[in-house]
């Protein structure tokens, strides 16, 4: 009797930790696509339309203000956020569950998160390291450390924006949905690697393209091992706080000299 239950109960924890993915990578292609289309048209049909009212360029880090950053971001994150509702919840009938959103051991988030962020350091360090001594490449300055240095967006808008919203759009996007969908359909391994290179891509940033696939491997590994999206938010929350945190200081340091 006893043995009985133990099996049942191993089995009920292994389904426990199966996630239930209904949509596939035909479903990640498309809303790629559609991403794609809507939000150049709107970047584009939005700079003709600021520049013929004001005669400036449109979208540049350096003069965003609040207003125009958090409409921006937002149109991007309901868009995003809206397409993973579309096709895993609505049209394949899955659960937020499924997307990776549900409980996991806070002891083992913060040991996982601090392992990686160990991880992501190193390589990062090495990486500008490498640049710099073997090819002269100095690390230009990153959209992040621009919006940084733009005093026209108030800190509190950006800490939200960059320590919560984020983190959380893009995990429930990028891993919850796309990673899922490619793994799915083409296997772990070419969903770790496609899942990140997309996750560099969407980036723009050309010079830290290597690391960001890293980042993007990594926490789509978390996700995998864990099946748990709250590790993988936590960890991504927690280095874009880390690095604000960096730049806000140094750029407080340079100021006082």
């Amino acid at each position: 009797m006893t043995g009985n239950k133990l099996k049942e109960k191993n089995s009920t924890e292994k389904q426990y930790n199966v996630l239930n993915i209904k949509w596939n990578a035909l479903d990640a292609v498309i809303s790629l696509i559609f991403l794609t289309v809507v939000l150049v048209g709107i970047y584009f049909g939005s700079a003709k339309l600021f520049e013929v009212l004001a005669g400036k360029q449109f979208f540049n880090s350096s003069n965003m203000g609040n207003i125009s950053f958090t409409v921006l971001y937002g149109i991007q994150i309901v868009l995003m956020l809206g397409v993973v509702w579309f096709f895993a919840i609505f049209w394949r009938k899955a659960s937020f569950r499924d997307l990776g959103l549900r409980y996991y051991s806070i002891a083992r988030t913060i040991w996982y998160s601090f392992l990686s962020l160990l991880a992501i350091f190193f390589v990062s360090f090495l990486y500008v390291f490498l640049m710099n001594s073997l090819f002269g490449i100095e690390a230009p300055a990153s959209k992040i450390e621009i919006l940084v240095e733009n005093r026209s967006i108030s800190s509190n808008i950006l800490f939200v924006v960059v320590t919560v919203i984020a983190p959380f759009s893009e995990e429930v996007f990028f891993r919850g949905f796309l990673y899922s969908a490619f793994k799915k359909s083409w296997g772990v391994n070419v969903a770790l690697l496609l899942s990140s290179f997309l996750f560099a891509i969407v980036h723009l940033e050309l010079y830290a393209f290597i690391p960001l696939v890293i980042i993007g491997w990594l926490l789509a590994y978390l996700f995998e091992k864990t099946k748990s999206l709250i590790p993988a938010i936590f960890l991504h929350g927690v280095y874009n706080l880390i690095l604000i945190l960096i730049l806000m200081r140094e750029i407080e340091i340079i100021k006082m000299y």
